[in-house]
């Protein structure tokens, strides 16, 4: 039904939005501290989603997706960066882009050690399988598994789900998505002009390629990778529960 989708939806949805303002606070603070102001002086040094969040790319183009397509492609209010504060121009440009995916490999991270707190004080509820000799065994939840079907375990399995995803997407070295600023502080100088003009299509470019060009199954299989080599590390930290 269309009431559980969207119930199931809701924590999915309030933590994509806290993790997009994470990054692009991330973003602004980086480059703040690399001498630009402009997002200082806009208000963007901050954690709050209004700062953050576009009316389309935050909230119109995700839904879209979701209920059309059982997955979601959504970006925060792009920080505004004057590179002319920067003293070398390119790298500090590259700097401020990888402090957004970087953020939220951190965020993944800390969601990770609730997650793990949870599962050892049994505020994440787990499955029970049977052993032959008749004893219970309690199953830990795997990320590969899906979400929990508690509000606590769902909110914490997206934290740590979507913060990977969103690492790795914008890791992806297609302008104007943060990994094409690795390639640009790279290029030789005479190059570097026509690469950076791409960023003019912006998200037509994103959306041809994960469409037109199935880059979606590529990413999707290295979302399942990635998220393979974190499930094997939490289901380790959760067989070390100190309280057993």
């Amino acid at each position: 039904m269309l009431t559980d989708d969207l119930f199931a939806a809701i924590p999915f949805f309030a933590v994509l939005l806290l993790s997009l303002s994470w990054h692009e606070a991330a973003h602004a603070w980086v480059a703040d501290k690399l001498g630009d102001p402009t997002a200082r002086q806009l208000g963007r040094v901050t954690l709050n989603p209004i700062k953050h969040l576009d009316p389309f790319l935050s909230f119109i183009l995700p839904l879209i997706l979701f209920f059309s397509f059982g997955f979601a492609i959504a970006g925060g209010k792009p920080v505004p960066v004057d590179v002319r504060y920067f003293k070398r121009t390119t790298r500090d440009f590259m700097y401020v882009a990888l402090a957004g995916p970087g953020s939220n490999i951190l965020l993944s991270l800390l969601f990770g050690v609730v997650y793990v707190g949870c599962y050892w004080s049994g505020l994440v509820e787990t499955g029970m399988i049977e052993n032959p000799g008749g004893a219970d065994i309690r199953m830990a939840p795997s990320l590969l598994e899906g979400p929990p079907t508690q509000l606590l375990g769902a909110i914490l399995w997206a934290g740590i789900f979507l913060n990977i995803a969103l690492a790795m997407f914008n890791l992806i070295p297609i302008p104007p998505l943060d990994g094409s600023r690795v390639i640009g502080w790279m290029l030789p100088r005479f190059a570097k002009r026509t690469w950076f003009s791409f960023d003019r299509a912006g998200v037509l470019i994103v959306l041809v390629v994960v469409f037109v060009f199935d880059g979606f199954a590529v990413f999707w299989s290295l979302i399942q990778k990635v998220i393979a080599v974190y499930d094997r590390g939490l289901l380790w930290l959760f067989d070390q529960n100190p309280f057993a």
